[in-house]
């Protein structure tokens, strides 16, 4: 089995959610602070959906890098740009309800993040795992 898709996945989790984190406790460890900010904190405001909609982006790329039939590929395409495009609204939202003063929840924008995230990263996942497979029968 090919390690190239789960370590693909691995370092937008690491470069978008991991390491902001912990530049975060670093920054409050070098001031001094006793902010120990969890994931949640961080990123209450929709920020994963900007990362779901990098990893978005980058899939679709190597969708149309891969040899399937046009059809298949616009399919695929169109999927998960509205898959994330809709995560990145989630972000688009909660910006703009903070900026004008509308009423903000929190606790909704961090739910549809989250879930948004995690539908993105799952069909990321499926989609590299058959580009990969289809790749390898294609050789044969």
């Amino acid at each position: 089995m090919s390690l190239k898709w789960p370590l693909w996945i691995g370092l937008y989790v690491v470069l978008g959610v991991l390491v902001p984190w912990a530049t975060a406790l670093s920054w409050a460890h070098q001031h001094g602070s006793e902010m120990r900010p969890r994931i949640r904190q961080l990123f209450q405001r929709g920020e994963l959906g900007l990362v779901g909609l990098v990893v978005v982006i980058s899939v679709i790329w190597n969708l149309l890098q891969s040899q399937f039939m046009q059809q298949t590929i616009a399919l695929a395409a169109v999927l998960l740009a509205v898959i994330g495009t809709m995560a990145g609204d989630v972000w688009i939202e909660s910006y703009s309800r903070q900026s004008t003063g509308t009423a903000w929840n929190s606790e909704r924008t961090w739910r549809d993040s989250r879930n948004f995230a995690f539908l993105v990263f799952t069909m990321a996942l499926v989609v590299e795992i058959l580009l990969d497979r289809f790749a390898k029968v294609a050789a044969l």
